[in-house]
């Protein structure tokens, strides 16, 4: 999918492969009745409502407690509104991540397991609420400093404060999306992890559809724009109109965004923002408030790799071991051959031999 996009301070679009989107507009937030619960299905047309009754009735065959528990209404409309309401194609992306969940149960991931290295360094982290009620998922990549964590251990983490913030989530209230604010303060070339980043983007893409609600990027550097050139063509144009590049200003010698004060309320924003919010992330604090988790076994080693490039890996094994079948096999032939050859040859030989004694 080609697609690319451009911003600038004072723009109020965001520009596509397929046309320009109003970055600016926000969709208002859901405001309900006290006591009144959401319902998914209010504004669908006859059209949606059906795949959606389609959708629900192919995965009546679910046994799994926690499968069932993942499979709410709202998750169904979130897969079917990824693949545009065709339900086989809504079925088995939700069915692989099923599968990706049972193997790898990213539910039951300890953060003073073995991503507790990774996990104090501060790079992700889940604090407060958007004005939308949305968990905000921050990211500091400045943060990522450690040279030795393997990729596997970084997505691992990643993964890890999704399920926090997808936790925090209030679908009753409508609430199924999160706020992402990535800071890109003192960011560098010692920062940049392009391969973590991408399979994180696809991770997301194939088994987190329609959770991210609106992405801020505060003080992109030079460098950022050579990774969102590699990365923004894979987005298609919803998911590029939830995202907004924010520049600081300095007030009284402090860092501010006045912007970002559109989409989060001062009391919940941070100071080193502009905020009031006096708070500074620590491991020990959050598992105070936030245990671990208490599991039989701990989640298995994570792959980075996503299913199709899996798959792409395993066929191209499949057709590598095939040739090398095919290519022995013809040597077999070629000596067989050879051997007939050489037999047929020497029998030749022996009636010449033979029939010249005879003489």
């Amino acid at each position: 999918m080609e697609s690319s996009a451009s911003t600038s301070d004072s723009a109020s679009t965001i520009t596509t492969g397929l046309g320009e989107v109003d970055i600016n507009q926000q969709s208002p937030p859901i405001i309900l009745a006290e006591g009144e619960i959401f319902d998914p299905l209010k504004n669908l047309n006859e059209k949606q409502l059906e795949a959606f009754k389609e959708i629900k009735s192919n995965f009546s065959d679910l046994t799994d407690p926690i499968d069932i528990a993942f499979c709410t209404d709202m998750c169904f409309l979130r897969y079917l509104r990824a693949r545009n309401y065709t339900v086989s194609k809504s079925e088995k992306m939700l069915r692989d991540t099923l599968e990706w969940r049972k193997k790898f149960r990213p539910q039951d991931i300890q953060l003073g397991g073995d991503i507790r290295e990774i996990g104090a360094a501060g790079c992700v982290y889940v604090n407060k609420r958007d004005k939308k009620g949305r968990p905000i998922i921050f990211a500091v990549p400045r943060n990522d400093t450690l040279k030795n964590v393997p990729g596997e251990l970084k997505f691992k983490n990643l993964v890890y404060w999704l399920e926090q913030g997808f936790s925090r989530m209030d679908e009753p209230k409508g609430i199924e999306q999160f706020c992402f604010i990535v800071d890109y303060k003192d960011f560098g070339s010692s920062n940049m992890d392009m391969k973590t980043n991408l399979e994180a983007m696809h991770f997301l893409l194939d088994h987190c559809p329609e959770r991210m609600g609106q992405s801020l990027f505060l003080d992109p550097p030079a460098l950022f724009w050579f990774a969102w050139k590699i990365i923004s063509p894979f987005l298609n144009e919803v998911t590029l109109s939830k995202v907004r590049f924010l520049n600081s200003k300095k007030v009284d010698g402090k860092r501010t965004f006045p912007e970002l004060l559109e989409y989060v309320d001062i009391e919940n924003l941070e100071q080193n923002l502009g905020g009031n919010l006096d708070y500074n992330y620590n491991i020990e604090n959050y598992l105070k408030e936030n245990p671990d988790p208490v599991v039989d076994t701990p989640p298995i080693t994570f792959s980075t790799e996503t299913d199709a490039k899996k798959q792409k890996k395993e066929k191209k094994k499949e057709e590598k071991e095939k040739k090398k079948e095919e290519k022995e096999e013809k040597k077999k032939e070629k000596e067989e051959k050879k051997k007939l050859k050489k037999e047929k040859k020497e029998a030749s030989a022996k009636q010449q031999e033979n029939a010249d004694e005879v003489d």
